[in-house]
């Protein structure tokens, strides 16, 4: 933002008081329109560098410095009643404050370390001309009539996270994710079919760090909506079919986020409500067992194995009864693994393997002794894992 306009916004705070002129609130605007991250069509054929940011990192700590500075002298001046009327901030302006400030929220190729603090300065100063004293406040509406900007900001963003376009707005996609994770149950619910389309666009690429990305969001919209609001129009199973794939990929940063999603998806739609009901069914819990299980047994690098055994004793406590199916494979992969493990340098894995192993045997042993007390006559696979 240049010099003259910061003058004369201090200025006209200074003579006038707390009544800030609409010319100064359209200079912000425009200045903030200008400070977004640009686009880099660049990032359609590969990932976008530190470099590709070179001449946006040179002014945009300043620029954001200057802003800091408006708002803080605006917010210092403007009484509480006056800072959310016509004198105040409008709604528009106050989106696109918090959409800037989303892109440097995180460490990026983007960022420094000053872009992040002023930043948050803005957020904080944000807050105070909302009338609100926390970010959540600040997104969601109350009972009073103070409108939450979530749904102004998600919509303002959408054309950048198209498709066709958001790989060319890497710090949309940042700023995405950040205010996604701001908002957990039960607000999120109704913001559900604004938010999927974006995670699974994100999902659905070649980039492994935006798989992660992707994987990252819908473990949060799934473990933020409820059983129920999964089963509205086949959502959780569009999440599920969506992540099915990716268990046949083989990075071992991939797996643990990856298998927590899945208990998190598997959770709300399979089986009832009630937790360990004698279901013994075949069930999509078997399906990822077996696919994940197939994959343990042949894979023969370290960094993936620990992964896999990391990640193995969770969806056995999320499958409940239904892991006495594989009581077997498992001791029998756990076996295998201990045996490489045995002759491996790096004592982490060891370490990992070797606790494992009986965690997963007093696991099976506790689950059969629980399972003595279900009086049933459905056939149950601990007559063939026993």
């Amino acid at each position: 933002m240049g010099d003259t306009v910061l003058f004369e916004t201090l200025e006209f705070v200074r003579k006038d008081g707390n009544e800030i002129p609409k010319q100064i609130w359209e200079h912000v605007e425009n200045e903030v329109l200008k400070t977004y991250v640009p686009q880099m069509t660049i990032g359609i054929e590969r990932p976008c560098e530190e470099s590709d940011y070179k001449k946006y990192l040179l002014s945009i700590g300043s620029r954001l410095k200057s802003l800091a500075l408006i708002l803080e002298q605006i917010a210092e001046n403007l009484s509480c009643e006056e800072s959310h009327t016509s004198k105040g901030i409008s709604k528009n302006c106050a989106v696109y404050l918090l959409l800037l400030c989303g892109e440097h929220m995180v460490a990026d190729k983007w960022t420094t370390e000053e872009t992040i603090k002023y930043s948050g300065e803005i957020i904080s100063h944000l807050c105070k001309l909302w009338q609100c004293k926390t970010i959540l406040q600040l997104l969601i509406d109350d009972e009073s009539k103070r409108v939450g900007l979530f749904s102004a900001a998600l919509l303002y963003l959408r054309p950048k996270l198209l498709k066709n376009t958001w790989k060319t707005y890497p710090a949309a996609v940042s700023c995405y994710q950040w205010l996604l994770f701001q908002i957990k149950s039960p607000h999120l619910s109704p913001h559900l079919s604004s938010v999927l389309p974006t995670a699974l666009i994100i999902l659905d690429d070649f980039v492994l760090e935006n798989r992660i990305c992707g994987i990252k969001c819908l473990n949060h919209i799934t473990d933020n909506v409820t059983r129920t609001e999964l089963g509205w129009n086949g959502y959780g199973d569009v999440i599920y079919k969506a992540l099915e794939p990716i268990l046949y990929q083989r990075e071992a940063v991939i797996v643990q986020p990856l298998v927590s999603c899945l208990i998190t998806v598997l959770g709300k739609v399979e089986g009832g409500y009630i937790r360990d009901e004698p279901n013994y069914k075949w069930s999509r819990y078997d399906d990822v067992l077996e696919k994940l299980l197939q994959a343990m047994e042949l894979e023969d690098r370290l960094a993936l194995r620990l992964a896999y055994i990391t990640s193995l004793p969770p969806l056995l406590e999320a499958a409940g009864l239904r892991m006495c199916r594989w009581s077997k494979r498992l001791l029998r992969v756990c076996g295998c693994y201990l045996e490489v493990a045995g002759y491996s340098e790096q004592e982490e894995a060891q370490h990992a393997l070797l606790v494992r192993e009986p965690m997963l045997i007093v696991f099976i042993v506790k689950t059969h002794h629980a399972h003595v007390g279900f009086a049933t006559t459905t056939p149950s696979p601990l007559q063939f894992a026993f």
